[in-house]
C-alpha cells in the first residue's frame, strides 16, 4: 500500500482522481454558498413579511 504511488497505474489515473476531487469539491462549496444565500435571505430580505410572534401582556391586578 505505500508503493502504491509508485506504480503505473496511479501516473495513468491520477488525472481522474484530480477531477473527480475537484468535482466533489465544487459541489460542496456550491452547496454550502447556496445555503448560506438562502440563509441570509430568509434571515434579511422582506422583514415586513415576517410573522412575528404575537405576545399579549395582561395588566397586573
Amino acid at each position: 500500500m505505500r508503493d502504491d504511488f509508485l506504480r503505473g497505474d496511479w501516473a495513468a489515473d491520477h488525472r481522474h482522481l484530480t477531477v473527480t476531487i475537484d468535482k466533489l469539491v465544487r459541489d460542496i462549496a456550491r452547496f454550502v454558498g447556496d445555503t448560506f444565500d438562502a440563509l441570509t435571505r430568509q434571515q434579511f430580505d422582506a422583514p415586513w413579511q415576517r410573522r412575528w410572534r404575537q405576545v399579549r401582556i395582561k395588566p397586573v391586578r
